[in-house]
């Protein structure tokens, strides 16, 4: 992943949880990114196995860009219900986000979303999403 000018390098967690009709199912995830700040947005660039994502954190939206094997557009809107499309190896996937909850800690850096998935007006899913971001510290190499 390329450096990007005032960008810094963070650890970041993901941590995802839904809930399809009535069983749960947990996941989490590590990796490491990069952070910046560009026209009053936070951004995170990551990449998971094939599949390279970019979150945009402007206000009370966030934008999931993510490409590869998934890829997609997701928009999460405080309060409000988002159209979106979702390519996966098996086709094209038309879904409704209806986002319940969306919090940012810039401070913490960290984001937590709590959104259903619907098809056609018909829950598929209750979800939460949580990325927490913490700056690396770089270790300077030294000579015994």
């Amino acid at each position: 992943m390329q450096k990007l000018s005032g960008s810094k390098k963070v650890d970041v967690v993901l941590l995802t949880s839904q809930k399809i009709d009535g069983q749960y199912d947990t996941d989490r995830m590590e990796t490491v990114g990069e952070f910046f700040e560009k026209e009053n947005s936070c951004h995170l660039l990551y990449q998971e196995n094939n599949v390279k994502t970019h979150i945009r954190i402007s206000g009370d939206t966030v934008h999931v860009h993510r490409l590869g094997e998934l890829s997609g557009d997701l928009w999460f809107v405080k309060g409000d219900e988002r159209d979106t499309r979702y390519e996966t190896p098996y086709g094209r996937m038309l879904l409704t986000l209806d986002t319940h909850k969306l919090e940012w800690d810039a401070k913490r850096l960290r984001l937590h979303i709590r959104y259903n998935i619907l098809s056609e007006g018909q829950l598929l899913s209750m979800n939460e999403m949580t990325i927490e971001m913490k700056e690396r510290k770089e270790h300077e190499k030294s000579c015994k």
